[in-house]
């Protein structure tokens, strides 16, 4: 028999009288040992993905009374319950810890020093209980690294893990590590995706990271190999605004087809997959800066093809004296407008597109390619 189960964790409390805790759903079928994580709301003012995974809930339980859900699939649907109180005069703040100013999806636990301090024999430790003896090690201080604790538990536990994202405005799009680049594209042809970053090291340790860098160190010294690395990506669900039904039943039903891609679940109606996503190197995106204060007025929308040098946004000095030119925002950049923000007034710096370009840029490094904004 096949189970649905919800267990809940609890956390150390923010304060006195704020308790936390942690929420999930667990199905599991029986004919695969095969196991799935997918968590969303990270960062809590992102909201398309709490949409998606109620939609993938509902849709599992039919599955699930079917007898289609073959392995375990386990759902956090809403993985920040710190951020998820930060409501600051009707805004939600979920993004950044209040407490502190950090991102929510930085600094998750680097694993390889408790890895190399633990001595294990090549043969006598599997992998993943490797991973669990270190994450045990980890300290916690505060709500939030405990956090940050249970969560990389969860995933590293999984053949799989999903962490659902969204950007201010912009397109469907995911990150995922290089070592992983065909079922990477193999994720975004089910979800419809037309643009993947591939990366080696990002930096910064945001949590699909954090699953990563350990089972890179496990490869590399030969205590495990790459058929047993599971996948961990992150997905871009589109804007903050695209909260809605249709896409999200949407992007549900493309994640279900790509669970049962990875032997996870049975479907009969499984739709063929979309052709091959372009691949991107993650050192080719632009961060592109606002060059002064003003307002967005833009000639080019989120998925619109853009070559170096082209015009695609003017910026208007509202500050300015009457008669003041705009000043042009020009393409860095041949491939693709990703992101743009939702509102449209900016700061000098601010960045103000994310574009995907096919050229590496010769000043980025591996391991410092991700904002902290």
């Amino acid at each position: 028999m096949m189970s649905i189960q919800t267990r809940f964790t609890d956390l150390p409390p923010l304060g006195p009288g704020n308790t936390v805790r942690l929420l999930t759903h667990e199905f599991t079928g029986h004919e695969s040992a095969r196991s799935a994580y997918i968590q969303a709301g990270l960062h809590a003012d992102e909201h398309p993905g709490l949409l998606t995974l109620w939609h993938l809930q509902e849709m599992l339980v039919d599955l699930h009374q079917e007898g289609r859900v073959l392995g375990k699939i386990v759902i956090c649907p809403f993985a920040n319950p710190v951020g998820m109180t930060q409501n600051v005069l009707g805004f939600w703040t979920g993004r950044f810890n209040l407490a502190n100013g950090e991102n929510f999806n930085r600094n998750f636990p680097d694993l390889i020093p408790m890895l190399e301090a633990q001595h294990i024999d090549n043969s006598a430790v599997l992998s993943e209980q490797k991973l669990q003896a270190a994450i045990n090690a980890l300290p916690t201080t505060d709500t939030v690294s405990a956090l940050r604790k249970a969560l990389l538990s969860e995933a590293l536990q999984h053949d799989v893990v999903l962490d659902l994202h969204c950007d201010t405005a912009g397109v469907l799009h995911l990150y995922a590590n290089q070592a992983q680049r065909d079922r990477a594209t193999r994720l975004a042809a089910c979800m419809n995706i037309d643009v993947v970053f591939l990366e080696h090291s990002a930096g910064g340790q945001p949590f699909d990271e954090s699953c990563n860098r350990p089972w890179n160190w496990l490869i590399d010294q030969g205590l495990s190999s790459q058929t047993e690395r599971p996948f961990a990506a992150s997905i871009e669900l589109r804007g903050q605004a695209d909260v809605n039904d249709e896409l999200a039943k949407q992007d549900a039903k493309g994640i279900l087809n790509f669970l049962a891609s990875e032997g996870l679940l049975r479907l009969d109606d499984q739709p063929p997959a979309k052709g091959s996503p372009q691949v991107y190197p993650l050192e080719g995106a632009s961060h592109l800066p606002s060059p002064g204060h003003g307002l967005l007025a833009w000639k080019k929308r989120p998925g619109d093809r853009v070559s170096k040098g082209e015009l695609i946004a003017e910026l208007v000095p509202i500050d300015a004296s009457i008669g003041t030119p705009r000043i042009p925002i020009h393409s860095d950049v041949d491939g693709v407008l990703v992101v743009q923000p939702l509102f449209k007034l900016v700061r000098a710096g601010q960045r103000v597109a994310l574009l995907a370009g096919i050229e590496p840029f010769s000043n980025r490094r591996a391991g410092q390619l991700l904002n902290h904004f």
